[in-house]
């Protein structure tokens, strides 16, 4: 630009680029404050054995700024200034804090050209800036949340669970402020941010206003750094961290349309108005080495698509195929919010459903095979196996969310909708006979988000089918599987953390499956209903809390339930919109209705 304007006759004078940076004055009150964050760093055992079990967990698969970048930074705070943090000396401490906030006011300097190690040491050592200390306690913070208790880290090292995610988060929280005030909008506060944002989810709820709110500033600052453009290596940016800017601008848009979908509004970013160009299939090493010509043949190996040919499905693996995913989300989302006419909203379905198939068509046959067939439960590690259940996990969800809109707005009926619920609880469930899974807390996690839905409604649809006058030859849900399934549920969900924000809300799901469990195993045996169909009418469950009428014979000569009739289906909570069903399961205790 400059050169532009200076072939136009322009004076550059006063035009260059600041060479140098004008420091304002630090005030104590935020030094002060710095070192009462740095005296929760004086452990370094404690910390170091944290980051190791934290890589070694199922939960790290779930990270942006991968274990090569996070070691390095630790190895070099420790080196630099590992005495100064275990010894606590007050004005030692007060000398780190204030280099933290230098640095942290002073932009990382690089280009085209810089390496991922130099890139690394900038923000490291005599470099050490808040936004890496934030994601040192955001790692060792989330350790801390998807542990179990009675795990022999904390008897360890003398420390409580929740005292240790409570200080890591406030570590977070203040390195985070300070960022914020230095003006540090760059990828190391990015990041953070995000981690962070991730533990207020889990800790405080998805539907809390603290959460919406940093929510709300991953996004923002997500596009005041102009990663909603497009992005890519050139002088300025080296390909690495171009490569590690694409991975964090999917993992964020798709966070967004997530938690959107789940409270029921409109998201805050849209692949209408961004680039959403995946990062390509590459590993840690690859990415981060520094031989072009390993780098190259790296690239070359890739697939015409960007994914990698050895049939791995690595973090992002998962990354680039979750995009197409998402973004048909969003417009299932679309369907849900707007006005449309009921013909614009089949309309609408057709087009997502094609393109849900054409993104399928473009994935890797190793993609390709979990879109219908089971994955083996015996030979594959637990993370390999986590992997796989949440890429199957997210065209599930759509498909469930799309058959939820198609009832409530086109009035079809619940068909889609029951086996979609039966396919996601079953994924759930088949990960529960691995016993590291199950004892996993992040995992039970997993299974109240993905599986509460799915559970509640398959519970009251077989509540339905087993109030017919007479039973089904064929009945669209298996009474033995389904409360076998829904049984064990329920027995998990009662082992959620107690530190896990949505507890509540899933203990209230917990209660009414149980109870329409009880009221299914009250119910007269299968062969009496054969016997004494001609008899008194069986008492029956008052649906108006599901369903507008009451329940009917609508079952087709094949023993499947008939879709032409909506008020047959599900109810208005159980089957419309999450946040629909969300409100009802929390206000479920003030229902006038007695199972």
């Amino acid at each position: 630009m400059i050169e532009e304007l200076t072939r136009l006759g322009i004076t550059s004078s006063g035009l260059e680029p600041a060479t140098a940076v004008h420091k304002k004055p630090i005030p104590c009150e935020r030094i002060a404050n710095g070192c009462r964050a740095l005296s929760f760093l004086h452990n370094r055992a404690m910390i170091d054995r944290g980051i190791d079990l934290f890589f070694q967990s199922i939960e790290c698969i779930h990270i942006h700024c991968g274990e090569f970048i996070v070691r390095q930074w630790l190895s070099q705070m420790w080196f630099a200034h590992g005495e100064v943090l275990l010894n606590q000396n007050p004005e030692q401490i007060r000398r780190l804090s204030h280099l933290l906030c230098e640095n942290t006011a002073t932009p990382q300097v690089f280009d085209g050209r810089t390496t991922a190690s130099q890139w690394i040491c900038s923000a490291t050592g005599e470099h050490i800036r808040w936004g890496v200390i934030a994601m040192i306690a955001n790692y060792l913070a989330t350790y801390a949340m998807v542990t179990n208790s009675s795990d022999p880290f904390f008897q360890e090292f003398n420390v409580d669970r929740k005292s240790l995610l409570d200080d890591m988060t406030e570590v977070s929280d203040v390195s985070l402020r300070f960022c914020r005030e230095s003006g540090a909008l760059d990828d190391i506060f990015i990041c953070a941010l995000l981690e962070h944002y991730n533990i207020t989810k889990y800790t405080k709820g998805e539907a809390c206003y603290t959460t919406y709110c940093i929510g709300a500033e991953v996004n923002s600052a997500l596009i005041a750094m102009g990663l909603h453009q497009e992005i890519k290596a050139d002088g300025q940016v080296p390909f690495f961290l171009a490569e590690l800017r694409k991975r964090l601008r999917a993992i964020i848009y798709t966070a967004e349309i997530s938690i959107a979908t789940f409270l029921g509004r409109p998201p805050r970013l849209s692949h209408r108005y961004m680039n959403l160009d995946p990062p390509l299939d590459l590993t840690d090493p690859q990415l981060f080495s520094e031989d072009p010509q390993e780098l190259a043949v790296a690239i070359v190996h890739l697939d015409e698509q960007g994914f990698n040919r050895d049939g791995d499905i690595g973090h992002v693996s998962w990354i680039r195929s979750s995009i197409g995913f998402m973004t048909r989300r969003e417009d299932i989302l679309e369907l849900s919010l707007g006005n449309f006419t009921s013909d614009e909203v089949r309309e609408n379905a057709d087009i997502i459903q094609r393109k849900t198939e054409a993104h399928w068509g473009a994935l890797p046959q190793v993609l390709l095979n979990l879109k219908g067939g089971e994955f083996g439960l015996e030979t594959q590690k637990v993370i390999e196996l986590h992997f796989q259940n949440v890429f199957r996990q997210g065209p599930q969800v759509n498909s469930l969310l799309l058959h939820r809109v198609l009832m409530h707005k086109a009035g079809t009926g619940p068909v889609g909708l029951i086996i979609t619920a039966q396919t996601i609880l079953s994924d759930v469930m088949r990960l529960y006979k691995r016993v590291e899974m199950s004892a996993a807390t992040s995992f039970i996690y997993f299974l109240a988000v993905h599986g509460l839905r799915s559970a509640v409604i398959l519970a009251v649809e077989l509540l339905k089918q087993e109030q017919l006058p007479v039973y089904l030859n064929e009945p669209l849900l298996p009474r033995s599987r389904t409360i076998q399934d829904l049984c064990i549920f329920t027995d998990k969900l009662s082992d959620l953390d107690p530190m896990f924000g949505d507890k509540e809300l899933c203990e209230k799901g917990r209660k009414l499956i149980s109870r329409v469990l009880d009221k299914i195993l009250s119910l007269p045996k299968t062969v009496d209903r054969n016997c004494h169909g001609s008899s008194a009418p069986i008492q029956q469950l008052d649906t108006s809390v599901f369903t507008n009428n009451t329940i009917y014979n609508a079952y087709g000569s094949d023993g499947y339930l008939m879709t032409d009739d909506f008020s047959h289906g599900m109810s208005a909570p159980v089957s419309g919109p999450d946040h629909a069903f969300r409100l009802w399961l929390e206000n479920i205790d003030g229902q006038d209705w007695i199972l």
